[in-house]
């Protein structure tokens, strides 16, 4: 039986929590390949990876789950400033996460498994952390920018927003947050009758016990306001054909984000495969069993036959 236990590392001086998921029988004379994860925006570790940290374990991996710096169970930068979706913040602590799972002694090679935001936040710092073997994404947000910028008035009026909000927490020395969704909203179904697919299979996730914060306490859809002024940039994205790891994409053949995996697949050179999970959705990859049984199929043949490259 697979078993866990909580860790925590400094990342820039700020306490993280993780959890590190452990195989059957585990022995720690033997030597195991570790994954580090990285979760979707903007979750905490026990939501997604809570789900596929276990799983991982059963395939004999050491799997390392973590709240990214002000979120969950880790400490934050500033009194009273929590939930910040801040990118750079987080690619130190993804790598400090790297180094943690290198730094014991039962840990081998080491791969990056990346869900939704995640997988681009792990495609982009792993361009320059090559401690990471190989790179799986789950409904991953790799390709952005024809989101990010694809309506100019949009994009314009957002980072405005983000810009004044972070002006205001400066002069005041107080957070703003905010629901980026309104998945808070007790009547969000009246006001999105009609709306597309993904952002109702949203609502049905975020805003509810499924993967919300009935279930999940230490989740919450508020967060800090000036988020799009980091999140408009996407590193991993623009070094795509710089990244010297094999990449694995998944996708559910449903789903409407499929795109911005397709598109980056489309920009890396390194050794590279795609796969489609049939019938599923963006979320339908989180939580529903017979895709992540599927899903984690494909993850484990993949880090399996994909020794270092770069050793």
């Amino acid at each position: 039986m697979v078993s866990s236990e909580k860790i925590t590392f400094n990342s820039k001086g700020i306490k993280i929590v993780g959890k590190l998921y452990l195989p059957a029988d585990f022995d720690p004379s033997k030597i195991y390949e570790g994954i580090v994860m990285t979760p979707p925006f903007p979750q905490v570790k026990d939501q997604v990876l809570g789900n596929y940290g276990p799983r991982m374990a059963e395939r004999g991996y050491v799997a390392l789950s973590f709240d990214w710096n002000s979120k969950g169970e880790s400490n934050t930068y500033q009194e009273g400033f929590r939930d910040d979706e801040n990118i750079p913040r987080k690619f130190e602590d993804l790598r400090n996460a790297i180094s943690y799972l290198r730094s014991l002694p039962f840990v081998g090679e080491i791969n990056g498994l990346g869900f939704c935001g995640g997988g681009g936040i792990m495609a982009s710092t792993i361009i320059s952390d090559m401690r990471v073997k190989a790179f799986a994404s789950v409904s991953a947000m790799l390709a952005t920018d024809m989101i990010t910028f694809g309506d100019k008035n949009a994009y314009i009026a957002r980072i405005k927003a983000a810009n004044d909000a972070r002006q205001k927490m400066f002069e005041t020395g107080q957070a703003m947050n905010r629901d980026v969704f309104g998945y808070t909203d007790p009547d969000f179904l009246k006001k999105n009758v009609g709306a597309p697919a993904g952002v109702l299979e949203g609502y049905d996730y975020y805003g509810t016990a499924r993967g919300g914060k009935p279930t999940y306490p230490n989740f919450t859809n508020e967060i800090l306001a000036d988020i799009d002024e980091t999140t408009a940039l996407n590193l991993g994205e623009h070094y795509a054909d710089k990244l010297v790891q094999p990449f694995c994409g998944i996708v559910g053949s449903e789903a409407e984000t499929a795109l911005c995996t397709n598109v980056y697949y489309d920009l890396v050179t390194s050794e590279k495969e795609f796969h489609e999970i049939p019938g599923a959705s963006h979320v339908g990859l989180y939580d529903v069993p017979e895709n992540m049984a599927q899903v984690v199929d494909i993850v484990d043949a993949f880090f399996k036959k994909h020794p270092d490259p770069i050793a």
